[in-house]
């Protein structure tokens, strides 16, 4: 902690600009904490969780997280998957808003978090909203309305992309909106993998050496579309790496066995070092999911120059992928579009999809995060 604040401090004199903020977060995933120790190299940074972990992701999938900033979690009225119906986050919100210059709320639809938004809007407690992502769906005019009074109330946004961008102003955001580079990767971890690190890798996971291995790393739930994903390798030489755990995994290894899929692998999750290994020994980043709020594992595959092959319902995809440059955006209902674009996606330049993501590292993101809310606070 004394050490964190040592670096914050040399970037405060370095920018001139001391700032106190205070972010609510649902749960510490690993992606976030590391994008919070970033952050705090420039701000004097508190974060408040809302849970210790969310109710489908197993404590292993914490275990690599080391805090550089001041935090605490509440320890009750935890609801649903990610969700707290707790009055906590209001009542220090109540008691310590004075002690900061800046309020980030990352939500807006647990209880926790409306509770919050509608005290900070009933005494005029400027607040921002710093969101990952968005999808505009259909549903209710009441639904939209009630999504679009919570919204609506941030005195200003920070969003990731585009698409977030029209999400935003879909549910009434008329407040400056600020588009930051979204990251879940280090600038270290941008390579391209020689022919020998590939080698080794295939090798460690028993994979073939003479075959294109196309690589997919999700959660095993109906959305990802996973099964039709498999269904594309039934007459294809290629191989299938599917990394990941959840509810469908027996489902997913009945299919295997039924259509003899000897080029379809099942490998449980992985700790990102195992994981960032398996993209460097892969040839393309295939994912077809139904639809994705941002698309996390697209930023990390293009971080080892891996091409993607992403459905055009990936946030992220319609945000970093360039067609012919670094993959290709697919209708998940185009077939021979996939197919195509399986094959192309095999022939782009390494160099090219390294570039492509320099700019969308966590310390990249951090620093235009500060330089974004150094602005509002000047």
């Amino acid at each position: 902690m004394i050490l964190s604040f040592l670096i914050a401090k040399i970037n405060f004199d370095r920018y001139n600009v001391y700032m106190r903020v205070l972010i609510i977060f649902n749960h510490p995933a690993p992606y976030k904490v590391n994008a919070f120790n970033e952050l705090a190299k420039f701000v004097d940074l508190t974060v408040l969780f809302e849970r210790t972990k969310a109710k489908d992701r197993p404590d292993y999938f914490y275990a690599s997280n080391e805090y550089k900033f001041k935090y605490f979690f509440l320890k009750d009225g935890y609801f649903g998957r990610e969700g707290s119906l707790s009055n906590n986050v209001k009542k220090y919100i109540k008691n310590h808003h004075q002690e900061y210059d800046v309020i980030l709320m990352n939500g807006y639809s647990h209880l926790a978090e409306l509770k919050a938004i509608r005290y900070m809007s009933k005494h005029k407690i400027k607040f921002g909203l710093l969101i990952n992502g968005g999808v505009i769906k259909k549903e209710s005019c009441f639904k939209r309305k009630y999504k679009t009074s919570y919204i609506s109330k941030a005195s200003y946004y920070l969003s990731p992309s585009q698409a977030s961008n029209e999400y935003l102003k879909y549910y009434g955001a008329k407040n400056p909106i600020y588009n930051y580079p979204y990251s879940n990767i280090f600038s270290s971890e941008i390579v391209i993998p020689s022919l020998e690190e590939r080698t080794r890798i295939r090798n460690k996971f028993h994979l073939p050496l003479d075959k294109n291995i196309f690589i997919n790393a999700s959660q095993f739930i109906d959305r990802k579309n996973n099964i039709e994903l498999m269904s594309l390798f039934k007459d294809r030489e290629d191989h299938l790496v599917l990394v990941g755990d959840g509810p469908l995994k027996e489902k997913y290894q009945k299919f295997i066995k039924e259509n003899n899929l000897n080029n379809v692998h099942l490998i449980s999750f992985l700790n990102k070092k195992d994981l960032f290994e398996l993209y460097r020994a892969s040839d393309v980043h295939i994912s077809l999911s139904k639809q994705d709020i941002f698309g996390h594992t697209i930023l990390e595959a293009l971080s080892c120059s891996l091409p993607v092959v992403a459905s055009k319902n990936i946030v992220s995809a319609l945000e970093y992928i360039s067609n012919d440059k670094n993959g290709y955006v697919v209708d998940i209902n185009n077939i021979e579009e996939i197919k195509s674009s399986m094959s192309k996606a095999l022939k782009l330049d390494k160099d090219k999809i390294r570039d492509s993501i320099t700019n969308n590292t966590f310390e990249k993101s951090a620093e235009a995060i500060y330089k974004i809310l150094k602005g509002i606070y000047e």
